[in-house]
C-alpha cells in the first residue's frame, strides 16, 4: 500500500518520468501551482514546469539522472543527484515540497 503523504512516492515517480522523457507524467507530479527554481530562474504552475523540462531538459539527448539516498523531514525531501548531461556528470541538489502526494515546490542547486 502507497502512503500519499510520504514524499518518497512523488519523488521516486518523478525520476522515472524523467528518465523515461515522459512530460505528462511529469507534470503529473506536480501540484497545480508549483513552483520550480532552477540556475534559470523560477516557474511557476504545473504547465509551466511540463514546458520546461519539454523543451529544455529533454531536448539533451544523454539526460540521465541518479538520485542518491533521499533525506526526508517530514513533508520535504532532499537529495543529491549524479546528473549525466551534455556529456558529462555533475553533482545537483533537488530540495522538494510536498503534499496531498504532489511536489508543491523543487529547488534544483548545482554543486
Amino acid at each position: 500500500m502507497t502512503d500519499p503523504s510520504d514524499p518518497r512516492e512523488v519523488v521516486t515517480r518523478y525520476f522515472d518520468a524523467i528518465r523515461t522523457r515522459d512530460v505528462e507524467g511529469v507534470k503529473a507530479c506536480f501540484a497545480d501551482d508549483a513552483v520550480l527554481v532552477n540556475v534559470l530562474g523560477t516557474l511557476e504552475g504545473r504547465d509551466a514546469i511540463g514546458s520546461f523540462y519539454a523543451d529544455s531538459a529533454f531536448q539533451v539527448d544523454d539526460l540521465d539522472p541518479h538520485p542518491g539516498p533521499y533525506l526526508v523531514d517530514g513533508d520535504r525531501l532532499a537529495v543529491e543527484i549524479d546528473l549525466t548531461m551534455a556529456g558529462r556528470t555533475q553533482r545537483v541538489a533537488d530540495v522538494f515540497h510536498t503534499s496531498g502526494g504532489l511536489i508543491t515546490r523543487l529547488a534544483i542547486y548545482m554543486i
